[in-house]
């Protein structure tokens, strides 16, 4: 496949989505209760007396299609679902910041100056990451705050979570700092896509305009997770082009049509078991670009760039690949590498808008096989139990089914018919628990709907 052959054969939508208030959130009774505790977590047990509480509702991700192209600055589909994390926090008067944890009544504390990440690897690193990052960039010193946050999101499941704890935390400091952020010379980005970008290298450690990097928490990925969770249309699947930071197009999915989501119970921990593996197929599409970068005068700073820049890029870029020795990777692995992003990004992407738009339910399933397929023989980032999950899913009835997310363990997704919807999730579960009896009890199944983009609650006075 070439560059030349990407076509996006309908117009396309001008979508300019931006954080949205309280009015495009109805929250159901489930919401209302997640709120409520996270309010009385940050009133009785941080034991916070100020007047003001802040709130948020922040979504977990689908992502549809798009599986490690968003870093290649490729194309991703993905929407918000109605699950998520709320978060309740009020301003302290010193530099610290106090959280907890509503679900397992953890309580963490740290200072917004330290430069140190925490010991353990749990769901503190994310906070630290931010609140470091805020820190070395302000010019004027900043105040912390107590923070309560509760979630209806499986951790580390492929929803992600990490990246809801990363936007969750970055509105808590943003609005607390708002009066500092206005002494101060640095422009914080306003635009939800411009946000997004920023708090994709907050949570990698990539630099961001002219301020430096750091270490992140450890995952050399993109701006996928955060662009969904700020800048999803609401109930709509949301195409969109990290070259050129652009909407694609928004597409309803119809009202016979659900969601199915299976978590595997393998669990895919970003700063834990996943980490590396994710980082090694990064590294993949990384090497890509070097020998790119090495063979050439005229350097590119991503995989697109050598695909919509270069005139046959995507030809030259495998005959120098195809010379490639004695490095980190073989030259068919990184071929493989390259074949599964100029696929997925250049000719699914394009295509499954077009099946979506039209409904064309069988042309979608087929192209999803393609991409869940590409993940398997290519990225090399699945297990056994969401292999078996996307192909169960599919002899079940499903219109399609894929893995997300990092891979090496987390979540699929099917799309079903709304009137079968919940004899397919009972029947997936019982072909999943007879076949992985030693992550069944770890494993769970439910329904899902497109949701809205992150969301700032009224405040209470």
């Amino acid at each position: 496949m070439s560059h030349g052959q990407i076509e996006i054969t309908e117009p396309l939508d001008a979508v300019t989505p931006k954080v949205q208030n309280e009015s495009m959130l109805k929250l159901n009774p489930d919401k209302q209760r997640l709120v409520a505790a996270a309010q009385v977590g940050l009133t009785r047990k941080l034991n916070s007396e100020a007047q003001t509480i802040y709130r948020w509702f922040v979504p977990g991700r689908l992502e549809f299609l798009g599986k490690h192209t968003d870093y290649c600055l490729g194309r991703s589909i993905f929407g918000a679902i109605d699950r998520g994390i709320c978060f309740c926090a009020s301003a302290r008067t010193d530099s610290r910041l106090r959280m907890l944890d509503v679900q397992s009544g953890q309580i963490a504390e740290m200072d917004m100056y330290s430069q140190s990440s925490p010991a353990t690897h749990d769901w503190t690193v994310y906070p630290a990451t931010v609140a470091r990052r805020l820190a070395g960039m302000f010019s004027v010193p900043i105040q912390g705050a107590d923070v309560a946050f509760i979630s209806d999101l499986p951790p580390a499941a492929g929803l992600s979570s990490s990246s809801c704890l990363i936007v969750g935390f970055y509105l808590v400091l943003a609005r607390v700092n708002s009066d500092a952020l206005d002494a101060s010379s640095l422009t914080l980005p306003q635009d939800p896509v411009a946000l997004g970008d920023f708090l994709g290298c907050v949570e990698s450690g990539r630099a961001w305009r002219e301020h430096s990097g750091d270490n992140g928490v450890g995952t050399r990925g993109g701006s996928q997770d955060h662009t969904a969770i700020l800048c999803s249309s609401a109930k709509q699947l949301t195409g969109f082009d990290f070259y050129e930071a652009r909407f694609l197009a928004s597409v309803s999915l119809p009202d016979h049509i659900n969601i199915a989501i299976a978590i595997s119970g393998v669990s895919a921990h970003k700063t834990g078991n996943a980490g590396a593996a994710y980082n090694r197929v990064s590294r993949r599409a990384a090497a890509c670009l070097d020998i790119w970068n090495k063979n050439n005068t005229s350097p590119e700073d991503s995989l697109e760039a050598v695909f919509r820049l270069v005139p046959d890029g995507g030809q030259k870029i495998r005959a120098a690949i195809e010379q490639y020795k004695d490095g980190e990777f073989s030259s068919a692995s990184l071929l493989s590498r390259l074949e599964q992003f100029d696929m997925e990004s250049h000719i699914l992407i394009p295509a499954a808008i077009t099946a979506l738009r039209k409904g064309n339910w069988s042309e979608l399933g087929r192209l999803v096989d393609k991409s869940q397929f590409l993940a398997e023989t290519c990225l090399h980032n699945q297990v056994p139990q969401t292999q078996q999950l996307a192909a169960s899913a599919r002899k079940l009835g499903a219109v399609a089914a894929s893995a997300f997310g990092a891979g090496f363990g987390g979540a699929v997704w099917a799309l079903v018919a709304e009137t079968e919807a919940e004899l397919f999730l009972r029947r997936w579960k019982e072909a999943y628990e007879k076949e992985f009896t030693q992550v069944a009890d770890r494993a769970s199944f439910f329904l899902t709907r497109l949701g809205v983009p992150a969301t700032e609650l009224p405040r209470i006075e």
